[in-house]
């Protein structure tokens, strides 16, 4: 079992934590023993022997030197507050959230929201018992999370998709050169010998992101200069691939191209009103697109991104 803050696990972590502060409890049997004779009616038909281990396991609980049971201050400050008790479970969600983050937080939650559409199912189901003050905890819980990791996630978003490019030329009998493997400053990422569309600029989205996407002022001037032998080709997972380990073909939604000339027409001059910095965020009307010829290779298959930090 695992800490996933179930409506049932905040509440035995509840209880557990609030025993372990009214008195010192010897070793988890005393512990657990002494949450089941302080419990109600709900909680003598609650597990509480896999939380208390899962706890200790976690490091949210700890014996001292001399064997007492001592909770993470994060819990004990929960226990130790007097409000309603299904406000101090949601502040027990958080914890346990942050302390095992599940691999769709760094996707689903960021600055801009939540995008349940990331998250699975399951989760949101065993989530419901928290309501209105879900996406309230998803975010608090990402933000003691941070982004350590942030940064390779995106790229590593960005590799698979590249990768799937790639394979898909391969299996459509092109020879094509994965540039970006080897320096980010071609201004394209695949590169191929022949044909009128040779340079690919490669862009990752989900089902939520593929109205947009962040283009930079050196893959803008490649693509002017190269005219309509630049392509940028966008690959749209499906939301279960950002959770799904391995990655398949089966987790790619669609892959369509916006020509340099569509980009063009997209991107102002350089004026007093419009200036480039590093990059630019373009959001292309829904007609400005391709379907794009390529067709993932079927025997695709690579790591999910749920492994990315997760090494450890």
């Amino acid at each position: 079992m695992d800490l996933f803050p179930r409506h049932g696990v905040a509440f035995a972590v509840l209880h557990l934590a609030r025993v372990a502060s009214l008195a010192p409890r010897r070793g988890i049997e005393e512990w657990v023993s002494a949450a089941l004779r302080h419990g109600s009616y709900m909680t003598a038909a609650t597990d509480l022997w896999s939380p208390a281990r899962e706890l200790l396991r976690a490091g949210l609980a700890s014996l001292d030197e001399a064997g007492d049971i001592q909770v993470a201050h994060s819990l004990a400050a929960v226990a130790a507050s007097k409000g309603r008790a299904q406000h101090a479970m949601r502040h027990v969600a958080v914890t346990l959230l942050a302390t095992q983050a599940p691999a769709w937080l760094r996707v689903a939650v960021s600055a801009e929201g939540v995008e349940r559409a990331y998250i699975p199912q399951p989760d949101l189901d065993a989530l419901s018992w928290l309501e209105d003050a879900l996406d309230d905890v998803l975010l608090e819980a990402r933000r003691l999370v941070g982004d350590p990791d942030g940064a390779d996630l995106s790229k590593e978003i960005g590799d698979a998709a590249e990768e799937i490019i790639v394979a898909a030329l391969c299996a459509a009998g092109k020879e094509p050169l994965h540039v970006a493997r080897i320096s980010d400053g071609y201004g394209y990422d695949v590169v191929v010998s022949e044909g009128p569309v040779r340079f690919l600029e490669v862009k990752s989205a989900g089902p939520k992101t593929l109205s947009r996407f962040h283009l930079s002022r050196h893959e803008f001037d490649t693509s002017v200069r190269q005219g309509d032998a630049w392509c940028l080709v966008q690959v749209v997972f499906e939301a279960s691939a950002f959770v799904a380990d391995p990655i398949t073909a089966a987790d790619v939604s669609r892959i369509r191209e916006l020509p340099a000339s569509a980009l063009r027409k997209l991107v102002p001059a350089d004026s007093s009103a419009f200036q480039w910095e590093e990059s630019a965020l373009v959001t292309p009307p829904p007609d400005a697109w391709l379907p794009s010829t390529l067709v993932p290779d079927p025997s695709f298959v690579r790591p999910g991104f749920a492994a990315v930090g997760n090494d450890s």
